[in-house]
């Protein structure tokens, strides 16, 4: 029998009476650490007995009543008041299957609804384009005309007297509807519902003459010739341009626009792969479409052909690096002013990416480029604005 000394006697006697004081303790549950009227007795003390809880008393209990009966009855009138506002504002709640806003105009709404464009109606906006389509001829059926917040400009003034003498009908109408009208354009508040451009198709330009132009072209009543008196300088030939595949409608209204400024007296469009003459086109012309005569071509070929045989010069632009394969129609530009002395002048303008067509070149009279003034050009910058070239070249015909 192992025998063991006086302290480790009194160390296992510890233990043992502290492992019987724990098993007493947890029937009985945690003791607090001081006196209380449970102290000895049964019952287990918890903590939230012996601890101060303040809390705030609400509302509804202090008056003994319901939280919901009391809400009703403290604010049932504000909100009363409030539905009324709304339904004289015209404003409505927001349901379920709304947008994100909680509240939306319904004469906004409705407006908009009930807007409905024409597909066969042109909707000219901006302040020149319009009041180019009222003091020109070439438009004879308008619609109504759409005012939003109207400054008073003189060419606003003009507007709205131009209109009122052609029994124009006049409508407030909102932003909303302006910006539906032109696909977001910058209307400046005004729109215009016009008939589109009644265009003719030419088959040639007749002989050479100096006061007028003799055009034959072709329609439902058979082929006909049209003389087209001259408003420009009637010391030289006739000046024309032909669009060759011009798709870009900004391009194409700015060409028109230095057209009209420079003394061209015509122009003639590709009847295929050409932009059409939209509302876009007028507003890029800043409304020199409205007077300046168009036309298209359907037979480009014949009508190059016919036109060179009763003596219209035919000059088509191309790029410099191509001037070399036709070396032997080639003209300097600085030349441009003395041939337009001698005989009418059609110069022919190429698309943006691919130019003149090959057969075309083949049938003109003559080609000429704009050469670079910078002996190191990158080739990153190539060439000009096909509208910027042909402005260049204009001056150079027209020039005094």
């Amino acid at each position: 029998m192992v025998k063991l000394n006086a302290g480790v006697k009194q160390c296992v006697r510890f233990i043992h009476e502290s492992t019987k004081k724990l098993e007493g303790d947890i029937g009985s549950g945690p003791k607090a650490p001081f006196k209380t009227p449970y102290t000895g007795s049964d019952r287990t003390v918890t903590f939230e007995k012996n601890m101060p809880f303040n809390r705030r008393v609400k509302a509804w209990e202090r008056d003994n009543m319901d939280k919901d009966e009391w809400f009703k009855e403290k604010y049932a009138w504000k909100h009363s008041l409030q539905k009324k506002a709304f339904k004289e504002k015209g404003y409505r709640r927001r349901s379920k299957g709304d947008d994100k806003r909680h509240y939306k105009e319904q004469n906004v709404m409705q407006s908009v609804s009930q807007l409905k464009l024409n597909p066969l109606v042109d909707y000219l906006y901006g302040t020149n384009p319009v009041l180019a389509a009222l003091r020109s001829s070439k438009r004879t059926d308008f619609g109504k005309l759409h005012l939003h917040n109207p400054k008073k400009t003189p060419k606003d003034e003009s507007i709205i007297a131009l209109a009122n003498s052609r029994g124009i009908n006049i409508i407030d109408t909102t932003k909303q509807d302006l910006n539906r009208m032109t696909d977001n354009g910058v209307h400046n508040g005004i729109v215009l519902e016009t008939r589109p451009l009644d265009i003719c198709e030419l088959k040639n330009l007749g002989k050479p003459s100096k006061e007028q132009i003799n055009i034959g072209k072709t329609g439902l009543e058979g082929e006909n010739t049209l003389e087209l008196e001259r408003d420009t300088n009637t010391s030289r030939f006739p000046v024309g341009i032909y669009l060759d595949e011009i798709s870009d409608p900004h391009n194409v209204g700015a060409i028109i626009r230095s057209a009209y400024f420079l003394g061209v007296d015509f122009i003639v469009l590709s009847s295929r792969n050409c932009a059409s003459l939209t509302p876009l086109v007028s507003k890029a012309s800043s409304g020199a479409m409205e007077f300046i005569p168009i036309f298209y071509a359907l037979k480009p070929l014949s009508f190059f052909e016919e036109s060179a045989a009763n003596g219209w010069s035919i000059v088509s632009t191309l790029a410099p690096q191509q001037i070399a394969r036709y070396s032997n129609k080639a003209v300097d530009r600085k030349q441009l002013h003395e041939l337009v002395q001698e005989s009418p002048v059609l110069l022919v303008i190429g698309s943006e990416g691919d130019g003149i067509r090959t057969n075309l070149v083949s049938r003109s009279t003559h080609v000429v480029g704009i050469n670079p003034a910078r002996a190191a050009l990158d080739n990153s910058v190539d060439s000009l604005n096909v509208s910027v070239a042909t402005a260049l070249l204009i001056s150079q015909l027209v020039d005094e």
